[in-house]
C-alpha cells in the first residue's frame, strides 16, 4: 500500500465519522444544558444576593476597600511553598522580618530579569506578571510577617 492510498483512506474514514457525527446530533439541543433562567435564576439571586453584575460590583468594592497587607496575603499564597506559611524560609530565603521597601526592590529585580543569588531563575517567572500594586500588596503582607 503506497502513501497516496492511506491518505485517500484516511480521509474517507473521517469524512463517515463526520457524517455519522452530523446525522446523529440532536436537532433540539441548543447548547449549553446548564442554563438557569426563569425561576432557577430568580432562585440563584436570592441566595447570592442579587443579579451577576451586583455580586461582581460587591467582590469589587470589598476589593477596594481591602487593605494592602490583605491583599498581599491573597497574593502570598503562591510563595508558601518556598518562603514558608510565615516567611520562615524553606527552599527559599526567609522573608519576614525584611522590611517592605527591601522586598519591592528585589521583586522589582526579579521582575527586570536581574540576578539576585543562586536561586534568582526560580523568581523570574514568578514577579514578571506582577504589577506595581501587586509588588507594594505583597510587600506590606511580608513586611508584617
Amino acid at each position: 500500500m503506497n502513501t497516496t492510498t492511506l491518505v485517500a483512506a484516511f480521509i474517507v474514514v473521517v469524512s463517515g465519522l463526520i457524517w455519522v457525527g452530523t446525522q446523529s446530533n440532536d436537532s433540539d439541543w441548543a447548547g449549553n444544558r446548564n442554563q438557569c433562567v426563569g425561576e432557577c435564576y430568580e432562585d440563584w439571586k436570592a441566595e447570592n444576593g442579587g443579579t451577576i453584575a451586583a455580586v461582581e460590583q460587591t467582590k469589587q468594592a470589598a476589593l477596594a476597600a481591602a487593605s494592602p497587607e490583605a491583599l498581599g496575603e491573597k497574593y502570598y499564597g503562591q510563595c508558601i511553598a518556598c518562603h514558608g506559611s510565615r516567611g520562615e524560609g524553606g527552599i527559599g530565603p526567609m522573608l519576614a522580618g525584611q522590611a517592605a521597601a527591601d522586598i519591592v526592590a528585589k521583586l522589582t529585580a526579579y521582575r527586570a530579569g536581574e540576578e539576585r543569588g543562586a536561586q534568582s531563575a526560580m523568581m523570574y517567572p514568578v514577579a514578571k506578571p506582577m504589577t506595581d500594586a501587586d509588588l507594594d500588596n505583597i510587600a506590606a503582607f511580608v513586611a508584617s510577617l
